[in-house]
């Protein structure tokens, strides 16, 4: 490509900002000014004639679920459920004769992609949806648009590694890469408390992980039967029940067993029993009919403070290194009350708004807490928010082939240090493919290294009942523990993660052999996986190689590097890397001249 593409600003008078260029990538806002009730239609690209088009449907534990376009008819790409990832993901691959275009937008709020063919090439329109969004500006005001990015290459996949490495850019520096135990899927609320997250978080420290997190269930009426979801919002109240010794006392144990603390809150979530929503009133957002949305306004200024009052109190009492945020409702348009500092045609606008605002105040009062946004799983991952954090969570359900099918969609826009995923989980509820029992002897140990793998090209943690695991198997996954802290967390902290093959699909579809490359300067590790049904394994090619360059090659297994032969980077490329076994496996190359 010879030229930059350009923003075309959609609104009259409107003016076009670059915000972040780069050499194969470029980040623009939008600023409008002039007074009036403005629809929130932000710009478009002109394009060279598309030749297909690519983009991603979501929902719960259906995240980055591919879907194709043909290029010569019009294909629009929208969510309006108040999440930016509840029915899509903000993000267009356009495929030209003159190479591949990749666009997205910053938003978590309700958005549209647009793809028009014209007689010269495509237009790309970005917008977002007017409902709960218009833009209200009297004489004199002016507001700055959600930003967006283009990228491009010769290639998808080289669009993809230009956007995500362009976008590691506008991440925020933060606390170390942490690594994680969290109690939510084996436990639940149900059953964890104050024996069984110490007793686990001994075994944690014990395993080299970092951050013993305590999710749901901490808060609320002190009741030991207390449903999680119901008592959102009371986080004033701890449950007594299964924590009587209060938070404080809890982090303390936790510390004192060589393992840092950190807690879950759904900060924003107001839940049917909570008694704050008879107590605070004024926070709760409201539709048109005045019915109550179930969450916390952050249009308003009461609301913003409340939010940041309880989250660092939460910290300042913990003293928490890590906060999981998440966030489990649809706000479709937003509050649309009158007394909330914004009006009633713009109430989801400022509540992101206010969000971020929050998450920024927080981040600068607290550098060292891990900030992790989740969604019910992923479905608030965008370009915007990752502004505001340190980490994404990818998706609830995390079984090998389908948290290897989100990760493939994450990777097209994202860096891998701020994306989030477990290894297979021990599901205490049901799901037709999350059962797995880590005490038994039903798994095979190449079984589990396969699971534990695939989870180890970004951050890492698990969620699994330690105190229960099968001793070759606890051993085990402290050898990955211990290469993943050595080895690999440096290259997540500064690499871009790059799929070398399709994506593997959910339900045995999809590629079944795919691969990922995570480079950071000279240094690259190469993962490959056989998921079933699949034959015997193919040659996994690195990328992105100097060719007339020496690499060597190990392989890593758990924390030992074992050697292999030193190779060109032609070589490597051309013959690529054969297996000699088993599902699943690691490489580490690394130029010698």
């Amino acid at each position: 490509m010879s030229e930059t593409p350009v923003l075309t600003p959609s609104l009259t008078g409107a003016e076009v900002h670059v915000v972040r260029p780069g050499a194969n990538a470029v980040t623009y806002a939008v600023t409008v000014s002039a007074a009036g009730a403005w629809d929130p239609r932000i710009g478009s690209f002109s394009l060279p004639r598309a030749t297909a088009l690519h983009g991603f449907t979501s929902g719960w534990g259906l995240e980055f679920e591919p879907v194709s376009w043909p290029a010569d008819e019009p294909v629009e790409l929208e969510v309006t459920t108040g999440r930016s990832t509840q029915g899509a993901v903000p993000l267009l691959a356009i495929e030209t004769g003159a190479g591949v275009f990749v666009v997205t937008l910053h938003w978590s709020g309700n958005w549209r992609l647009a793809s028009t063919p014209v007689d010269d090439g495509v237009r790309i329109d970005v917008e977002l949806h007017p409902a709960g969004q218009r833009i209200l500006l009297d004489p004199g005001e002016s507001c700055t648009l959600p930003e967006v990015s283009i990228a491009w290459g010769e290639t998808r996949a080289q669009a993809a590694a230009a956007l995500a490495g362009h976008l590691a850019g506008q991440a925020p520096a933060g606390p170390p890469l942490l690594t994680e135990w969290n109690h939510w899927w084996p436990y639940e609320d149900a059953e964890i408390n104050e024996e069984v997250f110490l007793a686990n978080a001994t075994v944690a420290a014990d395993l080299g992980l970092e951050v013993a997190l305590l999710d749901a269930g901490w808060f609320g009426r002190p009741e030991a039967d207390s449903e999680w979801y119901a008592e959102r919002g009371d986080w004033h109240r701890v449950n007594s029940a299964r924590f009587p010794h209060g938070l404080a006392w809890l982090a303390d144990e936790t510390r004192a067993r060589g393992i840092e603390f950190g807690i879950w809150i759904e900060a924003e979530a107001i839940g049917v029993g909570a008694s704050i929503a008879t107590e605070r009133p004024e926070l709760l957002a409201t539709d048109p009919a005045g019915t109550e949305l179930g969450y916390v306004c952050l249009g308003s200024p009461a609301g913003r403070e409340h939010l940041y009052t309880t989250v660092s109190g939460l910290i300042e009492t913990t003293h928490a290194r890590w906060i999981k945020w998440d966030f489990n409702l649809d706000p479709g348009s937003g509050c649309a009350r009158d007394d909330h500092g914004h009006s009633a045609q713009d109430g989801l606008l400022r509540h992101y708004r206010g969000l971020y605002d929050v998450l920024d105040r927080l981040r600068a009062a607290y550098p060292d807490t891990v900030l992790e946004a989740c969604s019910s799983g992923g479905l608030r991952i965008d370009a915007g928010l990752a502004a505001h954090v340190d980490a994404l969570f990818l998706s609830d359900p995390d079984w090998t082939e389908h948290h290897l099918t989100c990760l493939w969609g994450a990777a097209q826009f994202l860096p891998p240090r701020q994306l989030l995923h477990w290894p297979q989980s021990e599901w205490r509820g049901e799901h037709r493919f999350q059962k797995v029992d880590y005490s038994g002897t039903l798994i095979t140990p190449a079984q589990f290294d396969t699971k534990i793998r695939a989870a180890l090209m970004h951050r890492f943690g698990v969620s699994v009942r330690l105190t229960e695991l099968r001793p070759d198997l606890l051993r085990r996954l402290g050898e990955h523990v211990a290469g993943y802290r050595s080895v690999i967390r440096p290259l997540v902290d500064s690499g871009v993660l790059v799929p070398l093959t399709d994506q593997p699909l959910r339900e045995e579809k999809g590629w079944r052999q795919p691969a990922y490359q995570l480079s950071a300067d000279d240094r690259h590790l190469v993962a490959g996986f056989r998921l079933p049904p699949t034959g015997e394994w193919e040659p996994v090619r690195p990328v992105g190689l100097d060719p007339i360059a020496t690499y060597a090659v190990d392989e890593l297994d758990g924390a030992d590097l074992r050697p292999l032969r030193r190779r060109t980077g032609k070589d490597l490329a051309e013959s690529g890397l054969a297996p000699a076994g088993g599902t699943s496996v690691l490489w580490l190359l690394r130029r010698e001249n």
